[in-house]
């Protein structure tokens, strides 16, 4: 995983929440991925390939959310990460996608 050298101090320690979040969670950060702050909204997210969302923080927060992407048609789905399991956010991220597919199937 890399972390991008252009973080201001405080996207700094929220990439450490994410991190420390990630590793909680029980997720293995040690293949391809990458921190970084979004500079258009300004939130800090950790994506790593091997998990089918990206855990992220929002400006202004420090409550960490997983979002998840459709590849088709690039619709978001949000949901707060507090609390949930590794196992939890999979499903949740591995059912998004069986919907788009029966959608896009249709």
């Amino acid at each position: 995983m890399e972390i991008s050298n252009n973080l201001c101090g405080n996207a700094t320690r929220k990439v450490a929440l994410l991190i420390t979040k990630a590793s909680d969670l029980g997720m293995d950060i040690s293949g391809y991925g990458y921190a970084d702050e979004n500079p258009s909204s300004g939130a800090v997210y950790l994506y790593l390939e091997a998990y089918p969302f990206t855990l992220f923080i929002d400006l202004g927060s420090d409550e960490i959310k997983a979002q998840w992407v459709d590849p088709s048609s690039d619709d978001e789905e949000i949901i707060s990460a507090e609390g949930e399991s590794l196992y939890a956010l999979q499903e949740w991220a591995d059912d998004l996608f069986t919907k788009a597919e029966q959608r896009d199937c249709a």
